[in-house]
């Protein structure tokens, strides 16, 4: 038995009524559009691109959304974000830059043996490919990495397939630190863009995103032998082993590219600290059109990371959001989060139960998608209590980051998990303190930084 005591509460349960009762054929339209993009993402034979392609006809032919609207979910800022950040890890990639990151990161571990090389290892990989995903987005950081950890793997004889596992969730917990550095706090910024509301800064995430990445790494590092692993031979594929010779040329490529990526970081940080009337993505934009014009890198290089799977899922998730904005769904189904949250103002009570739908969806949905659905129904949330959207949208972010118990929980799990012997239920076993530490330190902290009321 529900019940709503409290204005607000009284608020969302009208609003859910009244969408029953008018269940017109755009809220069909609404539902079976989003029935479709949590079925295709559910379906292992299915790509994730292949969303946008039932979704859109169903949106227009129902009258969910004009067609205008669909052509217009590319044209956000976060999408073209996501753009940039994909077209420097291609230039990064075709100047050899990771490689040299990599082999930099064996040579650290070179005078030490036996079981202290061991948990050497695991924290320089911890720190380096967790920092590192600061500022790139932890997908490609992962994929970056891939040469060192068959480099290592083969000298000291660790099992590959623990040493990528371990990356990519260093990699997730480093990522999840800024807003550029995973793409679901970008979809949580659209959700707020597409909104009209105040979007975040470059740190915002970091108030909670750095505690946790702090102590997820010190269980990491500590307890690796957790971590499953496997008797295997390192796989022989000329594409992911490390280049033995750097030639001047090249290094003056390296440079380049580095140089201008990181004018971009500090674009992006200057727009979030400042007033600057510059857009930080058209300076990415101009960085990368040098890149070309001056013959750094080929156009091609450039568009290796971001093909058209990339910008067909970027679209349908763009979709989801404007779905959820425009049929009022979102209100809906914040109404059902209204109803078990009642009238409490408790910050607490509000982030755990936040948080923990969010953790429980990623792990079935995909974290980019889930931020995409479940962002626009905080703002619902935010809008029927009187709350702080962006903290409320925060929360959900984290929860959707925690990508640590499925293999197909994210983008990262999914494509590093060819190059393994790792079984479904091997992320469980090393992920699940990770997602009680989140759980922590989100409840903890979030409240204290982002003020609901």
């Amino acid at each position: 038995m529900r019940v709503f005591g409290k204005a607000h509460s009284e608020k969302a349960y009208c609003i859910w009524i009244r969408r029953k009762r008018k269940m017109s054929m755009a809220t069909i339209g609404a539902i079976l559009t989003l029935i479709v993009f949590v079925a295709v993402l559910a379906t292992p034979k299915l790509p994730n691109w292949f969303c946008f392609l039932i979704m859109a006809p169903i949106v227009v032919f129902t009258g969910t959304m004009d067609a205008d609207g669909v052509y217009a979910v590319l044209s956000s800022s976060s999408f073209h974000l996501m753009a940039i950040i994909c077209m420097f890890s291609g230039m990064i990639a075709a100047t050899g830059l990771d490689i040299v990151m990599g082999n930099a990161l064996d040579k650290l571990t070179g005078n030490v043996s036996g079981k202290k090389k061991e948990m050497l290892i695991f924290a320089i990989l911890y720190l380096a490919s967790g920092l590192v995903s600061f500022v790139l987005q932890n997908s490609y950081v992962a994929m970056a990495f891939l040469p060192v950890i068959f480099s290592i793997a083969k000298k000291n004889k660790i099992s590959h397939s623990k040493m990528i596992l371990f990356v990519i969730y260093a990699s997730t917990l480093g990522g999840a630190c800024t807003l550029i550095g995973t793409p679901t706090n970008i979809y949580a910024n659209t959700a707020l863009e597409e909104a009209g509301l105040k979007l975040f800064g470059m740190f915002d995430f970091a108030w909670v995103g750095i505690p946790i990445f702090i102590l997820g790494g010190i269980y990491m590092i500590v307890m690796n032998r957790w971590c499953p692993s496997y008797e295997e031979t390192v796989p022989s594929n000329s594409e992911i082993e490390a280049a033995t010779e750097i030639t001047p040329d090249m290094k003056k490529k390296q440079m380049v590219v580095g140089i201008s990526f990181l004018l971009f970081v500090l674009a992006l940080i200057l727009d979030s600290l400042t007033d600057i009337t510059v857009n930080p993505n058209f300076i990415g934009y101009a960085l990368i059109a040098v890149s070309v014009l001056t013959t750094v890198v080929k156009p091609k290089e450039v568009i290796t990371s971001f093909g058209v799977d990339m910008v067909l899922f970027c679209a349908g998730i763009n979709l989801i959001i404007a779905v959820m904005k425009n049929s009022g769904l979102g209100e809906v189904f914040g109404a059902v989060v209204l109803s078990i949250l009642g009238d409490t103002k408790n910050l607490y009570l509000i982030t755990a139960v936040l948080f923990l739908g969010s953790a429980i969806a990623t792990q079935f949905m995909n974290n980019m998608a889930t931020a995409g659905v479940l962002a626009p129904i905080g703002i619902s949330i935010a809008e029927s209590m009187g709350a702080n959207p962006q903290a409320i949208v925060l929360a959900i972010a984290i929860g959707a980051g925690c990508s640590f118990l499925t293999p197909i929980a994210s983008g990262t799990n999914q494509t590093l998990m060819i190059f393994t012997n790792l079984k479904f239920t091997d992320f469980a076993k090393f992920g699940w303190p990770l997602v009680i530490i989140s759980f922590i330190c989100c409840v903890g902290i979030l409240p204290l930084v982002f003020p609901f009321f």
